[in-house]
């Protein structure tokens, strides 16, 4: 007898019994038993067996298959159901089920999956996919040619975000909330890219964009990036280790660990990750004064070089999730980052000329620093199902932050053709100690066609931030009190909100509302100076979509959101990097509001334009301003006016043969900001600019293990503030190669090949005028190795989200 055969059989008579114990049921807690064998009548253990709720296919109850290949799902509320059974090489199996009492089901038998398999490793071609959802765009990678890459390598060929300047953006901002299964990552910069690198491309489902996010998330932001992770819930273990070397200007590596287990009732996940190395930068620049004519007076150039050294960076993580029953869930999780041993050391000669391009004098600046800093995060959740339905979650974190910097400027004054006739020693030590604190409760609940949620929220910030200088006199430090200072600052903020969504044939409907209301102080206290905000905002959210056919969607969004400025950028203190520059914060720093407005269009669900409005009031920016009483640099993050920005977004997957497959995004976009210049009066900054990338795979192997990829961005001149910024681009290729049996990867990538990711940029209004070009070490040769070990499907467990205050450090 065929499997097939046998498989209808074992339906029509789970479906019969199904319907007698209906009639017949009794039981007020029935329990769902079975047996699970394959084609040879061999007992199947670690199968997964579900029960799965009719109207969403969502995992009411779970079990797992014993040595015996028996199951036992306990709690089963009489209903409709479909229960699904699947394990490692054998194709899924789903039926309907009706439960009214407990029941033993015939035996199960599971046919062999019909995967195509090469030298034992399973060949997945599936291309990515976009889909359009009401509020988000989803790019499902699952199955796909990305799950051989790690995280942040799949994120950086999501469409609609970008990462050519090394970090991430979307529609040009850097502001991203980034998430895990909807909960924040507590890690930011490299720490975020570090854990990022070390996640599996295997373990990801799906990759969500949100350019308006809903009610539930935070309203810090401008957009939400949230990474779905595969909820396959198989017992058993994992791991993985990995290694690379980098060369740029300098030598740098990294080695790094991950852990996973799981069994009926709890599950491990960690991870742990050591880097170490050299980085680089130069940035030479030119600032012009003029006189009262407009002619120029003076011209200072200047050739900064700078070294980094980060000797030991530690990053961790560790979650443990305990099932208490098929009901109840509680989680506690602690990740950290460790930097202690960094240093940094910057050479500044600057040649300043007079008005008729003659060499006046010269002064050179050694600037060296000691930076270590770290943080460590504990968390903790709970979990609640009332039925299949409605659940409620509850969570706290907190963190501590610590960094400290001790620095020594050195600068030396020379006239042209002579030795230095006059140095000068500054030397500063600055301290800062963050504590965050964060405890949120959410509610879910479905009724029918309509999903409901609503929360609350409470997160506190306090910070102590100590600024002490000196300065030489007659060759000894003196403390300098005019400089020196303490930053006492305290926030808190409480928020709630409410949503839902229905559908309505072929219309869908979401609506939310969150209310925050902001208490913050900040003390300056040598200068006994208290700045106090108190303020509470509401951030509605609205989407329709309509979808008129299987190649027709339309839909619209708006959503209210908020800026914060960062923690550093409130602090007045004045950084020094030379004796004539330095950086300083304002305390009156107020938020940015930003007003987000979309038309969204899906073409045969493949080609995607997005056409958006987007304006912000106050943004924060960085400027550059020049001081002519002291002829000194001073650089401060400000509130300019507005700026608002209108453009159109494009993206689309498209596969010419089997073995190449390109991803294509572009934007075009006018952006305006309007500013107060130094001699307060107000300027409009404006451009029309173009970006666009490309992500090429091919796979150069009949098993599919070789596989190659060519990424190329480019964006053309914008603006911003008073910046006015030069085009930008850069092109990279990357070789893969896996082996053994798909558990090993070696893989090589060349970044920044013609060194095009250099960030150039001007101001020039009034009687200012600079110019800065910056590169990062981004041009560099990459090997790294990758060995993962135990059962590879397995899913990773929930990763923590990062706060709206860590967000902010």
């Amino acid at each position: 007898m065929s499997s097939s055969s046998i498989i209808k059989k074992q339906r029509s008579l789970i479906m019969i019994i199904s319907l007698f114990c209906y009639f017949a049921g009794q039981a007020q807690n029935p329990v769902v038993s079975g047996r699970v064998y394959d084609s040879a009548k061999q007992p199947l253990s670690f199968a997964d067996a579900l029960v799965l709720s009719v109207q969403d296919s969502t995992v009411y109850r779970k079990g797992f298959t014993d040595e015996k290949g028996r199951f036992e799902i306990a709690d089963v509320a009489s209903g409709n159901y479909f229960l699904k059974i699947s394990t490692l090489g054998y194709q899924e199996y789903y039926v309907p089920l009706l439960v009214q009492e407990s029941m033993e089901l015939p035996d199960i038998i599971l046919a062999a999956a019909e995967s195509k398999e090469l030298d034992n490793v399973v060949i997945n071609s599936k291309r990515p996919v976009v889909k359009r959802r009401i509020d988000r765009l989803e790019f499902d990678v699952e199955n796909s040619i990305l799950s051989s890459d790690n995280a942040w390598e799949i994120i950086k060929k999501t469409p609609g975000v970008s990462s050519a300047t090394g970090n991430l953006t979307i529609r040009g901002s850097s502001g991203i909330l980034v998430t895990i299964n909807d909960k924040k990552v507590y890690l930011t910069g490299t720490e975020l890219k570090n854990l990022l690198e070390n996640t599996s491309g295997e373990d990801i489902k799906s990759i969500e964009v949100i350019t308006t996010p809903p009610a539930k998330y935070e309203a810090q932001g401008s957009a939400v990036l949230n990474i779905k992770m595969r909820k396959n819930v198989t017992g058993g273990y994992k791991g993985s280790v990995s290694g690379a070397y980098v060369q740029s200007m300098y030598p740098k590596g990294v080695v790094s660990t991950n852990q996973y287990y799981k069994n009926n009732k709890l599950t491990v996940f960690g991870g742990y990750s050591f880097g170490s190395g050299h980085y680089y930068s130069e940035t030479p620049g030119e600032i012009r004064y003029f006189d009262e004519e407009g002619k120029t007076a003076s011209v200072w150039k200047n050739a900064e070089k700078a070294h980094y050294r980060a000797l030991a960076q530690h990053s961790y993580n560790l979650t443990a999730e305990y099932q208490i029953d098929s009901l109840n869930t509680v989680a506690v999780g602690a990740n950290g980052f460790s930097s202690l041993k960094s240093t940094a050391n910057m050479e500044s000669p600057t040649r300043i000329y007079n008005g008729f391009g003659q060499l006046d004098s010269i002064y050179s600046t050694r600037n060296h620093r000691d930076y270590p800093q770290k943080n460590s995060t504990l968390t903790g959740s709970f979990e609640h199902k009332f039925d299949s339905k409605h659940k409620i979650a509850v969570s706290s974190d907190y963190t501590k932050y610590y960094y400290n910097q001790e620095q020594d400027i050195n600068a030396a004054f020379s006239l042209p053709m002579s030795a230095p006739y006059r140095e000068s020693l500054i030397e500063s030590n600055d301290t800062r100690r963050i504590d965050l604190f964060s405890v949120q409760a959410d509610y879910n609940g479905a009724s029918g066609v309509t999903n409901t949620e609503a929360g609350l929220r409470y997160g506190s910030v306090k910070a102590d931030n100590v600024f002490d200088y000196s300065k030489e006199e007659n060759g000894m430090p003196v403390p300098n009190a005019g400089l020196s200072n303490q930053f006492l600052y305290d926030e808190s903020i409480m928020a709630g909100y409410i949503g839902a969504d229905r559908e309505f044939g072929k219309w869908g409907f979401k609506a939310g509302l969150r209310g925050e209301y902001t208490h913050l102080e900040g003390n300056s206290v040598t200068t006994a100076e208290v700045n106090t905000q108190d303020y509470f905002k509401l951030f509605p959210s609205l989407y329709t979509l309509y979808k008129a056919s299987d190649n027709h969607q339309i839909g619209a969004s708006y959503g209210k959101r908020i800026i914060r400025p960062q923690y550093s950028a409130l602090n007045p203190f004045r950084s020094y990097s030379t004796p004539y520059a330095y950086a300083t914060g304002d305390p009156r720093l107020q938020p940015a509001i930003t007003h987000n407005f979309s038309l969204m269009y899906t073409l045969k669900t493949k080609y995607n334009f997005d056409l958006y409005y987007r304006f912000e009031k106050d943004p924060t920016i960085e400027i550059i301003r020049q001081d002519y009483a002291t002829n000194t640099i001073i650089t401060q993050v400000t509130n300019i006016d507005k700026n608002m920005s209108l453009g159109l977004d494009f993206n689309t997957n498209i596969e010419f043969f089997e073995w190449w497959q390109t991803g294509l995004q572009a934007t075009v976009d006018y952006k305006e900001d309007t500013f107060q210049g130094v001699d307060e009066l107000m300027y409009t900054n404006k451009k029309v600019s173009f970006t666009t990338s490309t992500n090429s795979r091919f796979t150069l192997s009949k098993k599919k293990d070789l596989l190659a990829e060519m990424n190329f961005y480019y964006t053309s001149p914008t603006v911003q503030g008073s910046y006015n910024y030069d085009q930008l681009s850069s092109l990279s290729l990357s070789v893969k190669k896996i082996f053994l049996k798909g558990n090993g990867e070696l893989t090589f990538i060349f970044s920044d090949i013609y060194k095009g990711q250099v960030l150039k940029a001007t101001t020039q209004y009034a009687n200012q005028y600079s110019y800065t070009s910056n590169y990062g070490d981004s041009q560099s040769f990459r090997i790294q190795f990758r060995y993962r070990f135990g059962n590879q499907k397995l899913g990773n467990g929930k990763s923590r989200e990062n706060t709206d205050e860590q967000k902010r450090l």
